[in-house]
């Protein structure tokens, strides 16, 4: 859409995949109208969108409002209580209030490396336990719950390495919501952006994804009660929100084509299990991030850029390839990418 910002497009996905970061910048302009290079790191910077650890123990761009509550879904089985968990990242659990005390002081005066990180922890007695965690290996696994519970999330990389900054204090981040509350509304808002949505979108979105169990997550759905309506797909049960039933119902298909970055929304929003958007032979191209070429909503091949060509390789079982319209959407490519590029088709 023209005029649409960075805002806009993550807000519409719900969550995007913020790495690799060039791969998060194509899919938000993929879907502009006129799209600004940069314009992700800018909102980033700006803190218009944080990126945090959310899905699958990745980071994630969100929104602040919708952040906090896929983040307080996030905390719903205290996974950091657990003893794998705390052996996995070198701690206790009774390091886990002084150190984000410590964390919180230490960024107060602006985004930190890990290493940096690292050091003020091991200056302070209490703590030096917990500077080799904080820099090595499983520095994830100490970092990861401080994101999940609002204290702090991605800054900017500096000389390539990531970032964290804190989000108590910064305007715009409205802090963690009562747990059921957040549930409720990131049901609402999944079913707003992919629905109808099957039990099994749901399940991986927020089960799989954020390891709310779910019967939590069947129970936030029941208590939206009119605002849902259970509908049938193609013979499968699925939920829609009721306010979109009437927008569904007049819905033309689509043909259209179009070139998506590896794990664009598209893909990762539904599920790369979802049989309806990628046959289940062709799910491991999506799995490991390949760049994917859609045509009426439904993953028809993938694209890589070689030298000044753009190589899609079309599935064969996909019907005849639509070179025109590939063509155009090269073009579109080249545009966003301000480079020159030639399209090749490969089929297989």
């Amino acid at each position: 859409m023209a005029g649409t910002t960075v805002t806009d497009v993550v807000r519409r996905v719900v969550a995007l995949r913020g790495w690799p970061a060039d791969l998060a910048d194509l899919a938000i302009r993929a879907r502009q109208e006129e799209p600004q290079p940069g314009a992700l790191e800018r909102a980033l910077a700006d803190g218009e969108v944080i990126r945090s650890y959310a899905f699958r123990g990745g980071s994630y761009v969100f929104t602040p409002e919708i952040g906090a509550d896929l983040l307080a879904a996030r905390t719903a089985t205290r996974v950091w209580q657990t003893r794998r968990f705390q052996q996995q990242g070198g701690f206790a659990l009774d390091d886990w209030e002084p150190l984000r005390d410590a964390v919180r002081d230490a960024l107060a005066t602006g985004p930190l490396t890990r290493a940096e990180l690292a050091a003020r922890l091991a200056a302070i007695p209490s703590l030096a336990h917990l500077a080799g965690a904080a820099s090595g290996a499983g520095s994830d696994s100490l970092y990861k719950p401080l994101h999940w519970w609002g204290d702090i999330c991605f800054g900017p990389a500096r000389d390539g390495q990531a970032t964290f900054r804190l989000l108590e204090g910064d305007p715009r981040w409205p802090g963690l919501p009562d747990l059921d509350q957040a549930g409720r509304r990131a049901v609402t808002a999944y079913l707003a952006a992919y629905g109808p949505a099957t039990s099994v979108n749901l399940s991986y979105w927020l089960t799989e994804g954020l390891s709310v169990p779910g019967r939590r997550v069947l129970g936030w759905l029941a208590d939206l009660g009119e605002a849902v309506t259970a509908v049938s797909v193609d013979g499968a049960d699925a939920y829609a929100l009721t306010a979109d039933l009437d927008r569904l119902s007049i819905a033309e298909p689509s043909g259209a084509v179009r070139l998506l970055p590896g794990f664009d929304p598209w893909i990762m929003g539904p599920g790369t299990a979802d049989a309806r958007l990628i046959a289940p032979g062709r799910r491991a191209v999506a799995t490991r991030g390949a760049n994917l070429v859609i045509r009426g909503g439904v993953v028809t091949g993938t694209w890589r850029i070689r030298r000044h060509d753009v190589v899609v390789s079309w599935f064969g079982e996909a019907g005849p390839a639509p070179a025109s319209e590939l063509d155009d959407e090269v073009r579109r490519l080249a545009g966003m990418l301000s480079r020159d590029l030639e399209l090749t088709i490969e089929v297989g």
